[in-house]
């Protein structure tokens, strides 16, 4: 089965990762839940078919599991911040800022993450991006722009005192 079907899985994690040693590894994990499920596998006409849902929960876990990583990430980057800046900023004000990155998409609060928390520069950006520095500069010019924009529509009268999904961050 792994000789007759694994380039086929693995050209169906890599259309779904970045990395292609992380489509390798969806690849052998996917095996692994195959081997504990030996006696489920299908007749050999579907077992191709089998195989591509078995990795697809393999993925959704995978892809689960980032998202809890960033969101710890956030949360400790925070904690960090607090830690080091206490008087910059007080509870309300630090309750927004976290409220709209939040909401902003996740490769914009990246940029901002590395621009702000990590101290990257423009050039450091594109490095890490794959891209120039001028449009590493222009995707956090946006970046900013949509949190700032968010920022504004925060009614100054009210407090958040819960952020979106805040169980979760």
């Amino acid at each position: 089965m792994v000789a007759t079907h694994r380039y086929a899985l693995l050209r169906y994690a890599l259309r779904r990762l970045e990395d292609h040693s992380d489509a390798e590894d969806l690849v052998a994990e996917t095996f692994v839940v195959v081997w504990r499920r030996f006696d489920d596998i299908p007749h050999r006409d579907q077992e191709l078919f089998w195989l591509y849902g078995v990795a697809g929960r393999v993925l959704a876990n995978v892809l689960r599991g980032q998202q809890r990583s960033m969101r710890l990430e956030m949360r400790l980057a925070l904690e960090r911040e607090l830690e080091h800046d206490t008087q910059r900023y007080d509870d309300e004000d630090l309750t927004q800022l976290m409220w709209a990155l939040s909401l902003v998409k996740p490769d914009e609060r990246e940029l901002l993450q590395l621009t702000y928390w990590e101290s990257l520069s423009y050039r450091e950006v594109g490095v890490v991006l794959g891209c120039t520095e001028r449009a590493a500069g222009i995707r956090i010019s946006r970046a900013r722009r949509h949190l700032r924009q968010l920022l504004n529509e925060v009614d100054t009268t009210a407090t958040i005192t819960r952020l979106p999904n805040q169980e979760t961050l």
